[in-house]
């Protein structure tokens, strides 16, 4: 396949997505909003980095019953078994889930089906543990409320003339409105995002755009940020990437589960073969069969253990996916803007380290067979059984690029001052949103922002050859002279050990 036909093929899934998108735009999801350990709608719900989500108390009760160590490094996800790591400073286990952050499009997911079935409360009585019908909804302040409440909230003057609408009306402001669904700042509560920073794809309030991003150059408000993200290219092609991870798993699963079938009957075959062989030896072979027969058992065993297991890491690996593909799929039809921007984010964050976890499941799981090799009868021994591993890839349903005859599309061109030599000996590699260059005739390291431009020279002694990433602040360069050495790197400074 070339490349033009691999871009028609993601043109094809992208119009098969909006098909799918439109047949599914009454879809409840009830299961996003069900808590997977109590398996009740979520109260007070948080998530994990993994993106899977529980009641605060559920995954609260949960880390006190697994966590028994004082210094636990962390615990692990009840569906993915993903690390959550800890840090020492966010004190004890008892505290851990009240840290967690807040799943805001949950909630707004929950409070909008409470509203479709006139069962949404009024928020200010809801302060007050009060359960009261609300049947307004003031769209400045984003509340529902009582009719006592919403007589109260037209008396003050900061709230006189906002806009209160019937509940009922609610689906018609959230369908035209770019605002609805707003969310706190994690750092500043009390502050609501207004602020997307390009350079750290980051969402912020005001004050952590002042603080943290004031030397970025690509800030954006919410609204510009948000513009058009739910029809972008990118969120189409983060849902085509999750749907064809999601198949590519589900086939993996099936193909193993055949595969832990043909397995079963090859053992059934091989205790067959065992039987027939000893029926035609004397009676003393009788313990050397049973023998044969229990360590037939043991490999059963021990095999169909493992193969269990690399099912259910497959399964493990394909729930996160299946979340995040409906925590997306359900961002994009019923999220605001921001919601599905914030989504977009984390979820292709995590993209990458799915994708290793996928390949290094790919790299450990083999294909297994049994069966049966006769040997010459003695008395010693009746056979012995050989296992058959073989690798096997997980398909993506993707044909492979033919590199002969594809062509390839040249995204960022970056000049190293060709006028300072002649022929260029340079490698390189990405740190984090940077580039690292080795340019070998002039003896120097360069240090690219993301776009290609210099933000600094290092001159060293030696002709560097390659670069390799070692570690998250350390890069190691080969030279001509055979001396290695590392690199310290910043966003501001290089800094050489020898």
């Amino acid at each position: 396949m070339n490349f033009e036909q691999g871009s028609l093929k993601i043109t094809n899934k992208m119009a098969s997505l909006q098909d799918a998108q439109k047949g599914n735009a009454q879809k409840d999801y009830d299961d996003l909003l069900t808590c997977s350990i109590c398996l009740e709608t979520f109260r007070n719900p948080k998530y994990l980095p993994c993106l899977h989500t529980f009641c605060e108390l559920c995954i609260n009760t949960y880390i006190l019953s697994i966590v028994k160590e004082e210094k636990s490094v962390g615990f692990k996800c009840p569906v993915c078994r993903n690390l959550v790591p800890i840090n020492e400073s966010q004190g004890k286990p008892e505290t851990w889930a009240k840290q967690l952050p807040g799943n805001h499009f949950i909630v707004s997911m929950i409070d909008r089906k409470a509203i479709q079935k006139s069962e949404k409360l009024c928020d200010t009585c809801e302060q007050k543990n009060v359960s009261q019908l609300a049947v307004s909804f003031c769209t400045v302040c984003e509340e529902t409320y009582c009719e006592p409440c919403e007589s109260n909230h037209k008396l003050y003057k900061i709230s006189r003339n906002h806009k209160i609408m019937p509940i009922q009306k609610i689906d018609e402001f959230t369908a035209s409105s770019t605002n609805f669904g707003l969310v706190s700042c994690e750092e500043h509560p009390d502050k609501n995002i207004e602020i997307f920073c390009k350079d750290h794809s980051k969402p912020c309030c005001t004050v952590c755009a002042t603080v943290h991003h004031r030397k970025c150059e690509q800030v954006v408000t919410v609204d510009k940020a948000t513009s058009g993200v739910k029809q972008s290219t990118k969120a189409r092609e983060l849902m085509v990437k999750l749907i064809e991870t999601s198949d590519k798993l589900g086939k993996g699963i099936i193909n193993h589960k055949d595969n832990m079938t043909t397995f079963d009957e090859g053992i059934e075959v091989a205790l067959t073969d065992i039987k027939s062989q000893k029926d035609n030896i004397i009676r003393r072979l009788n313990e050397l069969e049973l023998q044969l027969q229990n360590e037939t058992h043991a490999t059963k065993k021990k095999i169909s253990l493992k193969m269990c297991d690399e099912a259910t890491m497959m399964s493990s690996l394909k729930s996160t996916v299946d979340n995040w593909k409906n925590i997306f799929e359900a961002c994009t039809l019923q999220g605001s803007d921001l919601q599905v921007l914030m989504k977009m984010e984390e979820i292709s964050s995590r993209i990458p380290q799915i994708e290793k976890d996928i390949s290094k499941v790919e790299r450990e799981i083999k294909d297994v067979s049994i069966s049966f090799k006769q040997e010459v009868i003695t008395l010693n021994c009746l056979g012995s059984l050989k296992v058959a591993e073989r690798s096997v890839q997980l398909e993506t349903g993707l044909k492979k690029v033919n590199f002969h005859s594809g062509c390839v599309n040249v995204l960022l061109t970056i000049d190293v001052d060709v006028n300072k030599g002649g022929e260029r000996f340079i490698s390189g590699i990405y740190i984090d949103d940077d580039i690292i260059l080795t340019d070998r005739d002039n003896y120097r390291i360069l240090h690219c922002d993301h776009n290609g431009l210099t933000k600094e020279e290092f001159k060293i002694a030696s002709q560097p050859t390659d670069v390799a990433r070692i570690s998250d602040k350390k890069i190691a360069v080969a030279s001509d002279s055979s001396k290695n050495f590392y690199t310290e790197h910043t966003s501001i400074y290089l800094n050489s050990y020898f």
